[in-house]
């Protein structure tokens, strides 16, 4: 699990990067879709970042492909989450500061249990420095997890979303899919679908183990 949070923040702090170099090319690879995040937005880069964890866990000796989840909550245009009122509405979301300094969302709200998801700042390097937080800024939060590493992958997908409603209505804001485009109905059933095949394709193989 920390190298696969470790890998999520590197995926932020290269994003800065690509995105700085390439700020001045006309290209955008997002043309014709529909996403509101301009290109070699340092959110591209982590979840791309995700995507090569998901395919090296494929290739593991781990017998079936890991599933990992992605959502992000953008700060509305022009706008960004700031200071002790960020703070104050991921504590009151049940997210606790914890391990490579950034959030993490605990079975029990209070800090105990299973850690179930991560938050991460959608800006570099993607963590939070709680020392000086009165001065902390960032666009958006990158909220996942990896369905290896739970118990149970449905209920923590269920909290996610929970979670992240009660932060639009803290902090507002949209929710994005890990294709970085609006949060549909649609996306949110086939998100499950994914979950439950993992599921599946994990009990079967450990039925043969």
């Amino acid at each position: 699990m920390t190298t696969f949070i470790l890998l999520i923040l590197a995926g932020v702090c290269a994003g800065i990067y690509f995105w700085s170099k390439k700020q001045s090319e006309p290209v955008n690879r997002y043309r014709h879709s529909k996403t509101i995040l301009p290109s070699h937005h340092p959110v591209d880069v982590l979840v791309d970042t995700v995507l090569e964890v998901k395919e090296m866990k494929s290739m593991s000796s781990h017998p079936t492909p890991d599933c990992v989840i992605v959502l992000y909550l953008m700060a509305s245009d022009g706008a960004v989450y700031s200071g002790y009122e960020l703070l104050q509405a991921l504590l009151s979301a049940g997210l606790r500061y914890g391990k490579q300094h950034i959030f993490h969302r605990h079975h029990h709200k209070d800090g105990r249990g299973e850690i179930l998801f991560h938050c991460a700042s959608a800006t570099t390097p993607g963590t939070f420095d709680l020392t000086k937080i009165g001065a902390f800024s960032c666009k958006g939060l990158s909220l996942f997890f990896s369905a290896a590493s739970i118990s149970e992958p449905l209920a923590a997908f269920d909290c996610l979303l929970e979670t992240i409603d009660q932060l639009v209505e803290d902090l507002g804001g949209k929710v994005l899919d890990d294709q970085r485009v609006l949060l549909t109905k649609e996306r949110m059933v086939k998100y499950r679908q994914q979950i439950r095949a993992y599921e599946t394709g994990k009990t079967t193989a450990d039925m043969f183990a």
